[in-house]
């Protein structure tokens, strides 16, 4: 076996693809623009969660202080400290009726990082997008509302996941104290929100001519590990070395925010990027794979016979 295919793929093929779509296509000039729309979405974003939890539950003081707490766990703290200030101040200006009328522009606002996405994969794929303009907005209202519906569920799995655990676990005699439990609850249900997300993003927002729907693609575990490695490198610079907050006094905070929504925007495209060539390689195969089959029958008419 040759030591450049492994897994039956051709990894010389593969990172010089990767390169060359990476040049062609600007993939980190577009997730800046990414990046760019993704500052507008994440405010309406999180205010239309909250919300949500205001509408459906009497109580979302719990559910709030669940969303800042995994939120403090992603973003740098100077980033975390302006959005939940920001988010106080939304949630305490916004009155009820206010708030009722005001979810359907937020919801708007909030898709325009779909949008924006869409148009990057587009690229990435070499893809032209001929779908009407309502339905691809239509598209991100629905796929923006989809991912809040995910967040949400995942943060009520980690926050009454513990007490429906040992209920269960309790009625069939068994009693789980440990920690660990619901530490792996909480990451489990977390990881696979975050690969069922990158699948939505990957599988519907480009214009694909044959539509096929994979659940789990390279794309999105290399997108899922780097942002984690990212997510973390970044944290510990800023822990260490940060001279935003020096260099730019108060503005810092919005900088490092910014910063750490291209570094999630790279990630996507990345992902994105991977799955586009490793897609063009499977095409290409299997065009090579049934012009050498053409060649054998037209070679051995007599084989076709018998």
């Amino acid at each position: 076996m040759a030591i450049t295919r492994i897994f039956g793929i051709d990894w010389k093929r593969f990172f010089l693809g990767l390169y060359d779509k990476s040049i062609e296509t600007d993939i980190f000039s577009r997730a800046a623009q990414v990046a760019f729309y993704f500052s507008f979405s994440l405010f309406p974003l999180l205010f239309f969660l909250i919300s949500l939890f205001a509408i459906v539950l009497d109580s979302t003081e719990g559910l709030k202080a669940e969303l800042f707490t995994y939120i403090r766990q992603i973003m740098p703290s100077s980033a975390f400290e302006l959005v939940r200030k920001t988010l106080d101040e939304i949630i305490e200006s916004s009155t009820g009726g206010k708030l009722t009328i005001g979810l359907a522009i937020t919801l708007w606002s909030a898709s325009a990082g779909i949008d924006s996405l869409r148009s990057a994969l587009n690229a990435v794929y070499e893809l032209r997008e001929t779908r009407w303009w309502w339905k691809t907005k239509l598209q991100s209202l629905s796929i923006t509302l989809l991912l809040i519906l995910l967040v949400a569920i995942v943060l009520g799995i980690v926050f009454y996941g513990w007490q429906a655990s040992q209920a269960a676990l309790g009625y069939l005699g068994f009693q789980v104290t440990s920690p660990l439990v619901l530490v792996s609850i909480q990451w489990l249900s977390i990881l696979i929100a975050m690969l069922f997300t990158c699948e939505i993003i990957y599988n519907l927002l480009p214009n694909f001519e044959r539509y096929r729907w994979d659940w789990v693609t390279p794309g999105s575990i290399v997108a899922i590990l780097l942002w984690l490695l990212l997510t973390r490198g970044f944290g510990l610079y800023l822990e260490y070395f940060n001279s935003y907050n020096k260099a730019y006094g108060s503005l810092g905070a919005v900088m490092i925010l910014m910063l750490w929504l291209y570094l999630t925007a790279i990630v996507i495209v990345i992902g994105g990027t991977i799955n586009a060539v490793l897609r063009a390689m499977q095409d290409r195969r299997e065009v090579e794979d049934a012009l050498l089959m053409a060649e054998g029958m037209v070679a051995d008419p007599e084989e076709m016979i018998h």
